[in-house]
């Protein structure tokens, strides 16, 4: 995964900034949402940002982290 690339144009979220929300425990798109703003602005990458957190979330379940 390439931390740098831009999930949410508008606010200029990365997958780095989800992937550390997720980290600290973000575990809902609300969530992220709340901690990283984006889909706060036009709503286009809602459903990107929805695949990402459930990708780093299993992720997270595989490795046994919480």
């Amino acid at each position: 995964m390439n931390p740098h690339k831009v999930v949410c144009p508008c606010r200029k979220v990365t997958k780095g900034d989800i992937a550390q929300a997720v980290a600290q425990g973000a575990q809902s798109y609300k969530e992220v949402k709340a901690l990283t703003k984006a889909g706060s602005s036009c709503g286009k990458c809602k459903a990107k940002v929805k695949k990402l957190i459930k990708k780093l979330r299993s992720a997270d379940l595989e490795t046994g982290a919480s």
